[in-house]
């Protein structure tokens, strides 16, 4: 391996236009790359430090941590939720040691997604070519995804952390397979990371199997031995989870492929499905890239020109990267293949979020098709249009990260909406509490951190607090009514009879307030034609974009004092 890298060094050299190109060149890829870094961490410790509201789906799993003993969060979680053991016993201890605010349920994602950006620059050391170094670090850095998920309280930065540091180890298993501190490095990460990361299993068979083939293909026999011990360590840990846990997720994983986006898990039967299915493989891949709409136009948008480039700069990358070494390229595409599988087998959801593991191989093989094609050209206005181009691309692909900053403080933003209704509540007023609203509110009723306002209401007595049984469902209850200050709505299997039946508990109140957050637009335009039947809209404060109803937070106030029944 050693060798190998020399080789590729020297060859990369001696392309350089002048020998002084190639000095200069390493110092201002090593300055791109820590400017990298440091935009990177930049960006997600201002995420960190906006301290938005949890989300629906991150208090949902807050509660199960919070409220869950040690020894119920290794099995069936509440409220369709399902994490690594490993993510679940960290967050209960953090939470123990340091409480349960937001910060504190944050900072083991976001540990794990910085580390994972300070270990990509090492990890694209090995595998790409010297100028393609600070363009995999900066893609990496200026992730949107992966700004937004280290700083949220799900396990997807620990995937992406998991993915970083299998490939680093595997690779110095693979350039050292005789020394006995890299094949227990590699069985140690790989036992490990079972337990941390689901998807850890597809990097770690897709790294042992490359470097297996590797070794079968130039008979090093010795060499498929140490790699195959190592391997069988982490095949072990995963027997184990199979056997203890695998039935504990695979709820969840059923319910997440019937998510909209995500595929069923069956292939297309005709010429529409193929279309379909192309146009979701191509969503869920500009998800991880990071890709924008724009300049829509129907359903068709600038950004799949984009996304159709970029997929052929991966190309190139991996092409390139093969001739740098087959297994190395053959490390980096297998996981796609393993995951793949499990998908075919109904083990494995497909969403944007269960796929940002790939975010590192991804931001490597584009890094390195980037750096091809910026080295072919050899005329100067070819080489000029290539890097308009490139520069055109890394705008793209750098666009959502300045939107995030700019937007992100505003998504889910359930606590300016608390604190507006304290604020303005009077003693006589009714909450109502959507259905959707109930593990937010719930988290903020018990972590003591939505605000002094909110907390002040909640000690007059204006926010009584009765916990509800839970369960496995989604929307199963998180709280129960605590009449007449709260009322709480359960959910009406999206009938609007059902909606119109729990609205009519609130005729008669001179004021409530519906609380209403992240809901679809459909289902919202319902609830309001309910409302608007059953009262008289008197106000309204939103956060967010109202017209993104699915990140929005909102509340109404209602005056359902009409005598008489809604039609």
């Amino acid at each position: 391996m050693t060798s190998e890298r020399s080789s590729s060094y020297r060859l990369w050299r001696s392309k350089a236009p002048v020998r002084t190109w190639s000095i200069i060149g390493l110092s201002v890829t090593g300055l791109a790359s820590s400017a990298a870094l440091a935009i990177g961490i930049i960006l997600r410790l201002r995420d960190l430090l906006a301290d938005r509201s949890l989300s629906q789906d991150e208090a949902q799993l807050a509660l199960n941590i919070i409220n869950r003993p040690f020894g119920r969060l290794f099995g069936q979680l509440d409220f369709n939720q399902a994490a690594p053991e490993g993510f679940l016993a960290v967050q209960k201890v953090v939470t123990q040691a340091l409480g349960d605010s937001e910060y504190a349920l944050r900072l083991f994602p976001f540990v794990a997604g910085t580390l994972a950006l300070v270990l990509i620059f090492f990890l694209a050391r090995l595998v790409v070519s010297p100028l393609a170094v600070p363009l995999s670090v900066g893609l990496f850095a200026l992730s949107e995804p992966l700004i937004a998920y280290t700083t949220y309280n799900k396990q997807y930065a620990i995937d992406v952390l998991m993915t970083v540091v299998v490939l680093l180890a595997g690779f110095r298993l693979n350039s050292r397979p005789h020394d006995r501190s890299a094949g227990a490095l590699f069985a140690g990460v790989g036992a490990a990371a079972i337990w941390l990361s689901h998807a850890s299993v597809f990097v770690l068979a897709g790294a042992s199997m490359a470097f297996i083939v590797s070794s079968l293909a130039g008979r090093q026999w010795r060499n498929v031995l140490d790699i195959s011990v190592a391997s069988v360590v982490w095949l072990a840990s995963f027997a184990i989870f199979a056997i203890t846990s695998l039935e504990d997720v695979e709820g969840v994983q059923r319910s997440l492929s019937g998510t909209p986006g995500a595929f069923a898990g069956s292939g297309p039967t005709d010429s529409e499905g193929l279309r379909a299915g192309i146009r979701t493989s191509l969503g869920a891949f500009r998800y991880i890239s990071g890709i924008p709409r724009f300049l829509e136009r129907g359903n068709d948008d600038a950004g799949e020109v984009i996304a159709l480039l970029v997929a052929a700069l991966c190309i190139i990358g991996l092409i390139s990267i093969s001739a740098r070494g087959l297994e190395k390229a053959l490390a980096l595409i297998a996981p796609l293949g393993f995951m793949l599988i499990a998908w075919g087998l109904g083990q494995y959801p497909l969403l944007g979020r269960t796929q940002l593991f790939l975010i590192p191989i991804y931001v490597l093989l584009l890094g390195e098709g980037l750096a091809r094609v910026a080295k072919t050209p050899r005329r100067p206005a070819t080489r000029a249009a290539t890097v308009v181009g490139i520069a055109l691309v890394g705008a793209a692909l750098a666009a959502p990260a300045v939107e995030h900053l700019i937007r992100s403080s505003r998504f889910h933003e359930m606590k300016p909406v608390l604190e507006y209704i304290a604020r303005e509540e009077r003693p006589g007023d009714t909450v109502y509490v959507y259905y959707t609203a109930q593990p937010q509110l719930r988290y903020y009723l018990e972590c003591g951190c939505a605000g002094p306002r909110f907390e002040a209401a909640k000690k007059a007595g204006l926010w009584p607090l009765r916990r509800g049984p839970g369960g496995p469902a989604q929307w199963a209850p998180a709280m129960t009514s605590a009449p007449p200050r709260l009322l709480v709505g359960q959910h009406p299997d999206f009938d609007a009879t059902s909606l119109g039946t729990q609205f009519n508990a609130l005729r008669g109140r001179p004021r409530v307030w519906a609380l209403i957050p992240e809901l679809e637009e459909s289902a919202r335009i319902d609830v309001l034609n309910e409302l608007d039947r059953a009262g008289k809209r008197r106000a309204t404060f939103a956060v967010g974009d109202v017209r993104d109803f699915a990140s929005a937070a909102v509340v109404y106030l209602y005056d359902m004092r009409r005598s008489s029944a809604p039609k």
